[in-house]
C-alpha cells in the first residue's frame, strides 16, 4: 500500500511540474515573445533549475535521516515558491523592458542572455525545489536489491504525471481559469503530493497526519495566489521596443487605454484595447496583430484588392489568418461569391468583431473556419480564385511554416487556372537579402511573381505583396494598376491613404529576378525556415538601436 501511495504522490508531483512550466512559459512569452529563441531560453532556464535541484538533492539525501519528510518539505517549497514566481512574473515586465532598452543591451546575443536571466530568476527557486525530490525519494526507498526497480517505477510515474499535467494545463486549465488559476491548482496538486509524502514519512497511511503538523500552513499558498492580481492588458516586451523608450513611457500610454475584450485560450491571451483617441489594437500573446488605424487599413485592404484585381475571376477567395478581419471583409465587399477565412486561434474570432462587427454564421458568402491553415488547405479540395496569406510575424515559431516553399506549393494546388496567391511580407524589418530569398522561394512554385510595394507618406516600400500567378497569361501589372485605381476612388473617401500612390510596382525587381539563379541565395523551406531566424535578428537589432538609428 505504501509503495502505491509513493508512486501516486510522485505522479502528482509530475502533474504539477508541467502545469507550472506551461503557465510560467505562457506568461513569460508576453514579455519574451513566442520565438524559437524565447522558447529555448525559457526551457533551458527551467531545466537548469531542475539540474541544480538534483545536485542539491543528492547532497541533502546523503545527510538526512528523514528523506521522505524532506521530500514532503520540497513539495511544500515548490507550492510556496510558485507564489513568488507568479509575483515576479506580474512585476517583472517593466524592469525587463528597461534593462532591454538600456545602453548595455545593444545586441541580440545580450538580449538572449537577458531573456535567460529573467526566465531563470522567475523559475529558479521552485524548479530547484522540484529537482531535489527524486534523489530524496531514492534515498528513502533505500533498498539496494530493488533500487533499479524503484528508480524505473518512480521515473515512469513522474513522466506519466508530466504528460497528464501538460495536457491538463494546455487543454483545460489555461483556457478555463487562466495562468493564475492554473498555478493555484498546480500548487494544490503539489500540496497533495506533500501530504502523502508526510504520511509515508511517519509510517502512517492516514493522510490527515499532514494536518496535525505545522506544514498545514502551506495551504495558505492557494488564497495567497488568488489574491495576487493577474497581469493583463497590453503586453510589454520586444514588440513594444520600437515605440517606447522606457516602461514608464509605455505605462503613461497604456493608462489611457481600455481593454474591451480579453480571453485566455489554448494558444495565447487575446485582447482588444482601445486608446483614448478611439484606435483599437488586437493583441495576440506578445504580438500586435493589427489595428484599425489608417496605415493598417491600407495594408489589410490591399491584401485583398491586389490579388482580386490580379485574378481572372472573382468567385472564391481564401484568407489565411483572420486578425482584425479587414482583408476578408474587403474580399466580401468586392463581390466575391464566397470567402473562406481560416484562423487557428478561436479567440481571435470574437476579438475581430470589435473591428468588423459580427459575421453571420449562416452567411452563404463568408465562412470563418477555426483550423490550422496548412492542414485545411491540404485536406479540403475546394479551388480558389485568390488566396491571401497574411499570418502574423514570421519570427513566431507557430507561424514560420506559413512562409515556406512547401506551404506555397500547397496553396498553388488549391488555385483555379487563373488564380493567384498573395504573400504578405513586412519589408520594414527585412533586409534586401531576405526579400531576395522569399522571391526566389516563391519563384520555385510560380513561373510569374509580381511584387508590389505598399507605400506610406514617410515610409516607401514599407510592406510588400508578392503575387504568384497560376497562369502566366494573367493581366499585366499595368492592367492590374488600372483596375486598382478604379476601385480606389470610392475607398479614398473613407481613408486618405488609400490612393494610387499607396500601391506601386516594387522598384528592385531586376535584383530579385537575378537572385533566382544565384546559388548563394537560399530557399525558405520547412527543413530550414531561414526567414524565421533572420527576421528575429533584424527586429532585435533595429529595436535595440539607439534612438534615432532605428
Amino acid at each position: 500500500m505504501k509503495g502505491k501511495l509513493l508512486l501516486v504522490a510522485y505522479a502528482l508531483s509530475g502533474v504539477a511540474a508541467l502545469a507550472y512550466e506551461l503557465a510560467w512559459m505562457r506568461e513569460l512569452s508576453t514579455m519574451l515573445g513566442s520565438t524559437a529563441y524565447a522558447s529555448g531560453t525559457m526551457l533551458s532556464a527551467y531545466m537548469t533549475g531542475l539540474g541544480i535541484g538534483a545536485i542539491l538533492g543528492v547532497a541533502l539525501a546523503a545527510r538526512t535521516r528523514r528523506p521522505m519528510r524532506m521530500a514532503s518539505h520540497a513539495e511544500i517549497a515548490v507550492a510556496l515558491l510558485s507564489v513568488f514566481a507568479f509575483l515576479g512574473i506580474t512585476r517583472l515586465p517593466g524592469a525587463y523592458f528597461d534593462l532591454m532598452k538600456s545602453a548595455g543591451v545593444t545586441s541580440g546575443a545580450l538580449l538572449l542572455a537577458l531573456q535567460f536571466g529573467v526566465s531563470f530568476v522567475i523559475m529558479a527557486l521552485p524548479t530547484i525545489a522540484m529537482g531535489t525530490t527524486y534523489p530524496l525519494l531514492m534515498r528513502a526507498v533505500n533498498r539496494d536489491s530493488e533500487l533499479g526497480t524503484w528508480s524505473g517505477k518512480l521515473y515512469a510515474v513522474n513522466t506519466l504525471g508530466a504528460i497528464v499535467g501538460a495536457l491538463l494545463a494546455s487543454f483545460v486549465l489555461l483556457p478555463a481559469v487562466g495562468v493564475k488559476g492554473s498555478l493555484a491548482i498546480a500548487a494544490l496538486v503539489s500540496l497533495g503530493a506533500a501530504i502523502i509524502f508526510s504520511a509515508l514519512a511517519t509510517h502512517d497511511s492516514r493522510i490527515p497526519v499532514f494536518f496535525r503538523s505545522a506544514d498545514a500552513l502551506a495551504l495558505l499558498v492557494i488564497p495567497v495566489i488568488l489574491l495576487v492580481p493577474a497581469r493583463s492588458g497590453s503586453p510589454l516586451g520586444l514588440g513594444q521596443a520600437f515605440y517606447y523608450r522606457s516602461a514608464a513611457d509605455f505605462k503613461r500610454t497604456a493608462s489611457s487605454r481600455t481593454t474591451i475584450f480579453e480571453s485566455e485560450g489554448i494558444y495565447s491571451r487575446v485582447a482588444v484595447v482601445e486608446s483614448g483617441d478611439g484606435m483599437r489594437t488586437l493583441h495576440n500573446g506578445a504580438l500586435d496583430e493589427g489595428t484599425d488605424n489608417d496605415f493598417d487599413r491600407v495594408t489589410t485592404t490591399m491584401l485583398a484588392m491586389v490579388p482580386a484585381m490580379s485574378a481572372d475571376e472573382s468567385g472564391t477567395a481564401l484568407v489565411v489568418g483572420l486578425g482584425t478581419g479587414f482583408t476578408s471583409q474587403t474580399y466580401y465587399n468586392l463581390g466575391f461569391d464566397h470567402v473562406t477565412t481560416v484562423e487557428i486561434n478561436p479567440d481571435v474570432v470574437p476579438a475581430s468583431e470589435y473591428f468588423i462587427g459580427p459575421v453571420a454564421e449562416d452567411d452563404p458568402r463568408w465562412d470563418i473556419v477555426v483550423d490550422d491553415a496548412r492542414a485545411y488547405i491540404l485536406t479540403h479540395p475546394m479551388k480558389y480564385d485568390a488566396i491571401t496569406s497574411e499570418p502574423s510575424w514570421p519570427w513566431s515559431s507557430g507561424v514560420a511554416a506559413l512562409f515556406t516553399q512547401e506551404f506555397m506549393e500547397a496553396a498553388k494546388s488549391r488555385l483555379t487556372d487563373g488564380g493567384v496567391y498573395c504573400q504578405w511580407l513586412p519589408n520594414y524589418i527585412l533586409e534586401q537579402d531576405d526579400v531576395a530569398m522569399m522571391y526566389k522561394t516563391m519563384r520555385q512554385v510560380f513561373d510569374r511573381v509580381d511584387v508590389w510595394s505598399i507605400n506610406f507618406p514617410e515610409d516607401q516600400d514599407a510592406e510588400l505583396l508578392l503575387i504568384g500567378h497560376n497562369n502566366t497569361s494573367g493581366p499585366s501589372m499595368d492592367e492590374v494598376k488600372g483596375r486598382l485605381v478604379q476601385e480606389m476612388i470610392p475607398l479614398s473617401v473613407e481613408n486618405a491613404l488609400i490612393a494610387p500612390q499607396a500601391i506601386t510596382p516594387y522598384p528592385g525587381i531586376e535584383a530579385l529576378e537575378a537572385a533566382v539563379d544565384d546559388p548563394s541565395v537560399p530557399l525558405n523551406v520547412d527543413d530550414h525556415s531561414t526567414l524565421e531566424y533572420r527576421v528575429f535578428w533584424n527586429f532585435v537589432n533595429r529595436a535595440l538601436a539607439p534612438d534615432g538609428e532605428q
